[in-house]
Formats: structure tokens, sequence, C-alpha cells
């Protein structure tokens, strides 16, 4: 799905759609969906693909999705930080931000908030002039040595990642992505965390290096070099793949395999998940 495409479909999916601000009043099983503007949180999916597609093999840059306790998702951070242990003491915000709501939503900003590009109107009248002008805010910076031993399965995996996650959400409103996932070790209602009962975290601590995927009362969970994912099994246990997104040859491939995770075409087969 190229830039143009994926603009046309966040229009036309999430334009009429009402604001759903976070409010005490706000049901708890819909606190994860809290987001102050629809279209501009749909489009700015679009411009986080386009900076992580552009910049993460050669740079390392990331655009983590923020879930802000007063207001819901309404930005990402551009950032390194998080991405390999060389950045680890860059600023969380080094590269600006992308807000997600006010006027001509999505923008891309500094870390002080200061505009540096809106694109709203831009990318509805031409996603083209949109894309280059985003690319061009982010100059190639290439790399450190010694990014750690995950680093070539992030760099070539990741960016289809990212694009899968992104297709998804536009593709079905009511779909949030986290790359921002606190892990407790005590259960909540009743259940242990899954990447808890899988080893990923024992003790209480945010974790970056994973996906989570959540559409309705279903989650996916899918480490961000594609070597690991746990999914929810029909009797609401949570198991490992036997098969890696690493394998999957397209990003329609790993698209499948995250909708079949989260039965939203159908309830497939074991076999049909892993």
């Amino acid at each position: 799905m190229d830039l143009r495409e994926q603009v046309e479909l966040a229009i036309r999916n999430y334009e009429h759609l009402p604001p759903l601000p976070l409010s005490a009043d706000m049901p708890e099983a819909e606190q994860h969906l809290a987001t102050p503007d629809r279209l501009g949180f749909a489009l700015g999916w679009v411009v986080a693909n386009v900076i992580v597609g552009a910049r993460f093999a050669d740079s390392a840059i990331d655009a983590l999705p923020i879930y802000h306790p007063e207001n819901g998702w309404d930005r990402f951070l551009l950032t390194r930080r998080v991405t390999a242990p060389p950045f680890a003491n860059e600023p969380a915000d080094s590269f600006g931000m992308i807000l997600l709501s006010g006027e001509d939503a999505p923008r891309i900003t500094h870390g002080s908030g200061d505009l540096r590009l809106a694109l709203g109107t831009l990318l509805r009248e031409d996603p083209e002039r949109a894309q280059e002008e985003i690319i061009a805010l982010f100059p190639r910076m290439g790399l450190p040595g010694n990014l750690g031993y995950s680093w070539p399965q992030k760099q070539k995996h990741y960016p289809r990642l990212y694009q899968a996650v992104t297709e998804l959400i536009l593709e079905n409103p009511g779909m949030v992505a986290a790359r921002e996932i606190f892990v407790d070790d005590q259960p909540v209602d009743g259940a242990y965390h899954p990447l808890y009962l899988h080893g990923v975290a024992l003790k209480p601590k945010m974790v970056y290096d994973w996906w989570l995927v959540q559409m309705g009362d279903r989650a996916a969970f899918m480490r961000v070099h594609a070597g690991q994912a746990i999914y929810e099994t029909d009797r609401g246990g949570w198991s490992t793949v036997r098969k890696q997104l690493s394998e999957e040859e397209t990003v329609d491939d790993i698209k499948r395999r995250i909708l079949a995770w989260l039965r939203i075409k159908g309830t497939p087969s074991p076999d049909t998940v892993d």
C-alpha cells in the first residue's frame, strides 16, 4: 500500500468518527481507545510510518505512539533512545514529536512543541510532496558500531512490522498499538500479564522492545525484531507461535497473521494462527 492509498484509507475510515476524549465517565473497557482527534490519530500513523520506513534502518530513528494520561493517544515521540544501547542517554524526544490533534494535525514539532511541519492539509492535497517534506526534516545520520546482537534483525524487519501495524490500524478503526508497555508482576483482574508469564519481565518494568496490538478484548504481542510473538488462545491462555513473522515474505502476510491472532476475520484454527 503506497502513501496515497494509506491517506485515502485514513480519511475514508476515520474522518467522520467523533473524538473519544479521556474522561472520568468513560467506561474502563474503552479507555485504551481514548483519542482527541480520530483522523489526526490515523494520519499520524501514516506520518510515523514514513519516518520509520525512511530512517530506522540507516539512522535508528523510531516513532513511539504515546498514550498521555490526560488525553489518550495524542502524540508520537521521535527518538532513538530505546532503539539500541548507544542511544540510551539521548532525550526521549530528541527528534521531536508528531502531535495528533489541534490545527492542521498531524504536526511534526520540536521537542519543545514548536512547529516544524503541519501536515493535515498537505497530506490530503499532495501526499507525495508531504512525504518528501517529512523525510527532508530527518536527514540520514548513519549508525555507530555495536548496536547489539539483535540489531541486524530489527534493522531488517522492524520497518515491515511498522508498516503492517500502520495499515491494520487504518483498516480497522478501534485497533490500537503500543510500544511502551508496562509489565506488572502482580495479577490484574485475576490474570498475570502475558509478558510476565513468558518471562520477558519478572519484575515491574516498562518494556520497549515489543509491540502490543489490541482490538476489542483481544491482544497480541510481537517482538520488534519479528522473532517472537505471543497471542491469546481460544482457551484464554497465552501461546507463542511456531512460525515467526520474520519468516513472512510480505507485509500483507504479516497483516494476515496478526488478524488471525486477533480473530478479526473469523476464528482460525490453531494451524492457521501459527
